[in-house]
């Protein structure tokens, strides 16, 4: 099923790179193909109290769009595909309960560095812009999207021996919902912006995980 999702975003980037190389050579057509990146913290809602997640919550999304110019005005209308990235730091590990998410927290006697759970997403936008006279930019879009990737990583002392540290990763963090819904905004002068997303819909399935889901604020970068 993983391969079968790489193989699909990776199909849409070539339809892309088509698209964009004949939009290009349209006579009087205005496209502009730009690439973007947004670096932002995670902020965890409705988590279950056991779960003390950490401030630092890092994620990134990687933004590719072709930007369409909507008539003479300064409103564009862009389209593309877009990776994101989420990670969750916290000192409660993730358990498989009764067909059920469940997060349970690290004994205080396992000296451990790091426990993380990063979920990964390909997505589609649908964004629009206005481009103000001085230079200052206005975004407003939602996205679509399906998981690509979910897993947990802890650093630390072997749980089962406690007698030396171990690296763990596990393809361990399930009842994720596949499909996702966001909407999200930018506001910025030339390439620099302020960035933040909101998820719609929870990030695991009903019943069988924590009503949580992200809000994420951070800066969003378009250089090109």
């Amino acid at each position: 099923m993983k391969t079968i999702r790489k193989i699909l975003c990776f199909s849409v980037l070539l339809l892309i790179g088509s698209s964009i190389y004949a939009q290009d050579n349209e006579p009087g057509g205005f496209r502009k193909f730009s690439i973007g990146f947004d670096f932002f913290t995670d902020f965890w809602q409705n988590p279950p109290s056991v779960l003390n997640a950490k401030w630092y919550n890092r994620g990134s999304n990687v933004n590719i769009l072709i930007n369409n110019k909507m008539g003479e005005s300064r409103f564009d209308f862009s389209y593309g595909v877009s990776f994101g990235s989420h990670n969750l730091y916290t000192d409660a590990w993730i358990k498989d309960v009764n067909q059920k998410s469940v997060f349970e927290k690290i004994p205080d006697t396992l000296d451990h560095k790091k426990y993380k759970i990063t979920l990964a997403y390909c997505d589609f936008p649908l964004e629009f812009k206005y481009r103000a006279k001085n230079k200052w930019r206005y975004y407003a879009g939602i996205k679509l999207g399906f998981l690509i990737n979910h897993h947990s990583k802890y650093i630390g002392l072997d749980p089962e021996t406690y007698a030396y540290n171990v690296k763990i990763k596990r393809d361990d963090v399930r009842y994720v919902n596949f499909w996702r819904y966001v909407v999200y905004a930018r506001v910025g002068y030339k390439w620099f912006n302020v960035f933040g997303q909101y998820s719609l819909n929870h990030t695991f399935k009903d019943g069988q995980g924590p009503d949580m889901y992200p809000i994420s604020v951070g800066i969003s970068l378009m250089p090109f």
